[in-house]
């Protein structure tokens, strides 16, 4: 492989690991329930959750240890971004409508 090919190889590769680092999940909120019922992420990496209904959630964040993280309340057509550093099992759940919730597995 000669000098130039090689540089190539290795631009596209850096763009690639730039990307992925930078990208989210997106969960959507919709008809009172969460897009996905349970999802796994690397620490450090964040999730974008995005309400797609027409009423007012709360995002409330159990984490591993058992702490409850105080709730972000997220009107219609709002986005929130929670980052996941810890690694072990969380759960997201909305205090206003109690049947709504997820699961997040960070590994």
């Amino acid at each position: 492989m000669d000098k130039i090919t090689l540089r190539a190889a290795f631009a596209g590769l850096a763009i690639g690991i730039s990307t992925a680092a930078i990208a989210a999940t997106t969960i959507s909120q919709k008809d009172k329930t969460f897009s996905q019922e349970s999802v796994s992420v690397r620490a450090g990496e964040t999730i974008k959750f995005v309400n797609d209904d027409n009423v007012t959630h709360d995002l409330t964040l159990k984490t591993p240890d058992g702490k409850m993280k105080p709730g972000v309340l997220e009107k219609p057509g709002e986005e929130t971004e929670f980052a996941f550093d810890e690694v072990g099992s969380y759960e997201v759940r909305c205090l206003i409508h109690p049947k709504m919730k997820m699961s997040v597995e960070v590994r």
